[in-house]
């Protein structure tokens, strides 16, 4: 009852907003703006309406829906990098204005972006940090970014879970480090900001308390360096191997690596599914 209540729809929702380029302040013309309208589908349930609407030539754009309580907006323009906002509504008009910074092309940056296929489709390539429980035994699966590619052997990885009843601490080899990024230094996402990697300040260790966005990561030739962004909640898939059963409990994430040895891991993607970016990117 209590969901329902904080949840409650207003009606007649108006979704006005202007998208502006931040290094001018002159408005973006033409913008793509996806805006997502949640309302109560039942007493428990959540859903929402969705809308594609543009920006005329002063930056303005409009959405109206019947009902709703939760308002979730994302825009992107050509040579913008795109950016997003999440807001509850307290009347049934709000007004969301965007400045988006212009895209820098960063062609030695190598990324990865999850998305609900890879849950599915799990392979050497997908990034999958897990503890597997075989035959009584747990063994840590690890990432490796010089080949791209989850391994047993930990020796040759530069992040993996310590083995223990869950996967809440985060190890790195001891020439490498990991640097947590909390939610509350994001504006709107972690795939287009904290673009630089300190080179000072990492870990070796790090337990996991639900506030961090993402992770920078000093690989374990101490000069590369990575930026992850988990997904939310631990993993939990199980199977038949080799006549027995297997459990792997993890998170799945996302990554921008430099290989160059550079700190920069802007990425450059000028062009993204705005619902994706709503919906499964942080």
């Amino acid at each position: 009852m209590s969901f329902a209540i904080s949840c409650q729809d207003k009606q007649n929702i108006k979704v006005t907003g202007q998208v502006k380029d931040d290094l001018t302040g002159g408005p973006i013309q033409n913008a793509e703006v996806v805006v997502l309208c949640w309302y109560m589908h039942n007493v428990d349930d959540a859903s929402f309406k969705k809308k594609i609407v543009t920006t005329d030539k002063s930056g303005n754009f409009i959405a109206t829906f019947e009902k709703g309580h939760k308002i979730d907006v994302a825009t992107q323009g050509i040579g913008f990098l795109p950016a997003k906002k999440y807001t509850k509504l307290e009347s049934n008009e709000i007004n969301l204005d965007f400045k988006l910074k212009r895209d820098k092309k960063n062609e030695t940056l190598i990324s990865y972006l999850m998305t609900e296929t890879d849950f599915i489709t799990l392979a050497d390539k997908t990034p999958f940090l897990r503890l597997r429980t075989l035959d009584n035994k747990v063994t840590t699966y690890g990432f490796d970014f010089k080949t791209l590619t989850t391994k047993l052997d930990t020796l040759n990885c530069d992040l993996w879970f310590k083995i223990e009843t869950k996967p809440a601490t985060l190890v790195t080899n001891k020439s490498g480090g990991i640097l947590p990024i909390m939610k509350s230094e994001i504006k709107s996402s972690l795939l287009y900001e904290m673009e630089q990697a300190p080179t000072t300040g990492y870990r070796k260790s790090y337990v996991i308390n639900g506030e961090e966005e993402g992770f920078f990561i000093k690989c374990r030739d101490g000069k590369t360096f990575a930026k992850i962004i988990l997904t939310k909640g631990t993993m939990e898939i199980s199977g038949p191997v080799n006549g027995s059963a297997y459990k792997d409990q993890g998170r799945y994430f996302s990554y921008f690596y430099q290989p160059n040895g550079s700190v920069d891991l802007t990425f450059s993607n000028a062009k993204i599914d705005l619902e994706n970016f709503l919906v499964d990117y942080k």
